[in-house]
């Protein structure tokens, strides 16, 4: 076995180290926020992200595993707080422990080499797993946008929405954690918000989505609209995705927008985000029919 060697390459330093005819990444410091591992180092195919390998690497946000790779070793993106993509190859991979831990921005890992809509969905939907969903075994890249895969995912999907609210508050008060939340009403909100915003995860990637799971998914969000005890759709919608349309459209096709909102809608919107402001005007003038506010704005 060689001794650790070190490599500069765009966006950052990568430690390294062969083995026989293979290359490991010991550690990767991020320099800038994207950085692409190479296929090969030294004419030898790049194998393997070795444990805590980019650890807390905080200016990290887009990373390119190499074509090659065959594991990923514990916690080696683990409280990257920036992270937001992934781009791995699309094959059986051996993952450690707690690989994601505390990404809480990890929107996407994607297939390198598959641009198309199916895979961009599939891996946003993955990208959901090791932070929002917390199940490990669905962490298959290999898998993942696959029949059998997206219904175990949606299983799991199922399962965290029927988990109620409280469950965990208590476990986390007697840990003395009760400083991190204040309150019932704080935890609870928050927990309605995890479930909204994987409420329209699914709805807006829905590759394979049954009818059935569409219309739970809609019911809840329609659930937590502006006006119920629980706010937590238009919250996510509003604070959160502010300008962002498939966001509106999801929120008005489930049900969201209503007579009885739409006026306390448009009175916390003010003058932010005009364009959204101006869909959900027209949805209105339209009987909430989902007509589309951009496409009757079209010359065509």
């Amino acid at each position: 076995m060689d001794k650790e060697k070190q490599l500069v390459i765009k966006g950052g330093v990568l430690d390294y180290r062969r083995a026989e005819n293979e290359v490991s990444i010991i550690q990767g410091r991020a320099a800038e926020s994207r950085m692409e591992i190479p296929d090969e180092i030294e004419g030898l195919p790049v194998t393997k992200i070795e444990k805590k390998a980019f650890l807390s690497s905080k200016q990290l946000k887009e990373i390119f595993l190499p074509r090659k790779l065959k594991s990923i070793g514990d916690w080696a993106f683990a409280y990257c707080s920036q992270l937001e993509s992934v781009w791995l190859p699309k094959k059986n991979l051996s993952v450690g422990r707690g690989v994601f831990k505390e990404c809480e921005n990890l929107f996407s890992i994607c297939h390198l080499d598959d641009d198309s809509l199916k895979a961009k969905q599939a891996g946003r939907l993955l990208g959901a797993v090791p932070v929002r969903l917390e199940a490990d075994y669905l962490f298959v890249p290999e898998e993942a946008g696959e029949e059998a895969w997206l219904f175990r995912f949606d299983e799991k999907l199922k399962e965290f929405l029927a988990v109620p609210d409280e469950e965990g508050y208590t476990k986390m008060v007697y840990c003395g954690e009760e400083d991190i939340v204040a309150n019932m009403d704080l935890y609870l909100a928050e927990r309605r918000r995890a479930k909204v915003r994987l409420c329209f995860l699914r709805l807006i990637n829905d590759i394979g989505l049954s009818d059935k799971l569409r219309e739970a998914l809609s019911f809840y969000l329609a659930s937590h609209t502006k006006g119920c005890d629980s706010e937590a759709a238009w919250e996510v919608v509003f604070l959160e995705h502010g300008n962002e349309q498939e966001y509106y459209e999801t929120f008005t096709g489930a049900g969201g927008l209503t007579e009885e909102n739409y006026d306390s809608i448009l009175d916390q919107m003010k003058d932010q985000y005009p364009e959204m402001k101006g869909y959900l005007m027209r949805y209105k003038s339209q009987d909430m029919c989902g007509t589309d506010f951009f496409d009757l704005l079209s010359l065509d």
